[in-house]
């Protein structure tokens, strides 16, 4: 079994979707992870040993061309991350080639993103028009044209699944396929945590919904702590705690091991944030980092009993106590124990690998794959 994992961009975040899904498909057979070619590769991509492989919109032949000649020698599901254009073009190419499963999967409440980046300010509203692949009505349309070409569906959690259905999707089979990093990322349980004051960090993308207003008034009612986020992406102002840049080339096990909690403050009024299960709390499970977030619907759909809720985070004083009084030990444990659970590749294999056709079923399971 071939997979060919298709994402809608090289340069951004949302090629980190189809880096999860491509872990997940080594699982079952050999994988390919295809992306638009549209600018310097998303940095995230540096913490996983693969090869993007790029395509232009003018050269989709060219792909559906490789996805055909690989059918006729095994069977070969088309992974289709978001279906944004020009990947709805593809997966309508290939629909119905003998061999060839389509699978259409969201992660994301796209066209209500999108919506929310316009509302960012005239310029941004100007830039997504709806001539631009981005703008809502176009991400709307390419994504149900994508849904109609596929035979099944993933979603990254059952809220975002409910969301997608209530917009009349077409009726196919599908299973819910989390973000997931290989089990081998799972460290040991911690018995203690090291010496010295609390260690607080913020490691996601800024955007509006993510709430970086809120860390920084938060970093600011801790003057004790240190506070470490990505170097380039945003840093306190004067005052507050000590703050440590994490250099874009570290090493994830270095960066989680230097932290007591991560922050996910997502914005409660956003539709993007209730419907989006963040990559950091996968990562933090993984490395048994204790985690304090906004209990989304999908948060704590994953997450419930095993890190902080914070319903409100516009009082930096009651959330900078909460946080004080938590075991980072304990917690991390519990969130670690959510990874196992939910988040490990094998977990995820499984559940795609209930949603193929038989004829796949003998093609899978002969050990993980390294995705070429």
């Amino acid at each position: 079994m071939l997979t060919i994992a298709l994402a809608e961009s090289a340069r951004d975040n949302s090629l980190g979707r189809a880096i999860s899904m491509s872990l997940v498909a080594a699982e079952l057979g050999a994988v390919e992870l295809w992306a638009v070619d549209d600018g310097p590769a998303w940095t995230g991509a540096r913490h996983f040993d693969l090869t993007v492989h790029r395509f232009s919109r003018a050269g989709i032949d060219r792909l559906v061309e490789r996805i055909r000649t690989a059918a006729r020698a095994e069977p070969v599901l088309v992974w289709v991350s978001k279906g944004i254009a020009p990947l709805d073009r593809v997966a309508r190419a290939v629909a119905g080639v003998r061999g060839v499963t389509v699978v259409a999967d969201f992660d994301d409440d796209d066209v209500s993103l999108m919506r929310e980046q316009m509302r960012k300010g005239w310029k941004t509203a100007v830039h997504l028009n709806v001539l631009h692949r981005k703008s809502p009505v176009r991400v709307a349309r390419a994504q149900r044209r994508t849904a109609a070409a596929a035979d099944a569906y993933t979603f990254s959690s059952e809220t975002l699944r409910a969301t997608y259905q209530a917009r009349g999707l077409p009726e196919r089979p599908s299973v819910i396929v989390p973000h997931a990093r290989p089990t081998a990322w799972l460290r040991a349980e911690r018995d203690t945590r090291r010496p010295g004051p609390l260690r607080l960090g913020y490691l996601g993308t800024v955007r509006p919904h993510k709430g970086a207003d809120r860390i920084l008034e938060l970093v600011r009612a801790m003057p004790e702590i240190e506070f470490a986020s990505f170097s380039g992406s945003f840093r306190p102002t004067t005052g507050g705690a000590t703050w440590r840049a994490i250099e874009s080339a570290a090493a994830l096990p270095a960066v989680y091991a230097d932290i007591d909690f991560t922050l996910v403050p997502q914005s409660a009024a956003s539709s993007a944030a209730r419907n989006q299960l963040p990559s950091k709390i996968v990562e933090a499970a993984a490395f048994g980092v204790a985690v304090v977030a906004t209990p989304t619907p999908v948060i704590e759909e994953y997450c419930a009993g095993a890190y902080i809720p914070i319903d409100d985070w516009s009082d930096a004083t009651a959330v900078a106590a909460r946080i004080r009084a938590a075991d980072p030990v304990a917690l991390g444990d519990a969130i670690r124990d959510v990874f196992v659970q939910r988040f490990a590749t094998s977990v995820s294999a499984d559940a795609l690998a209930g949603l193929l056709p038989p004829a796949y079923a003998a093609d899978t399971r002969e050990g993980p794959q390294r995705v070429a």
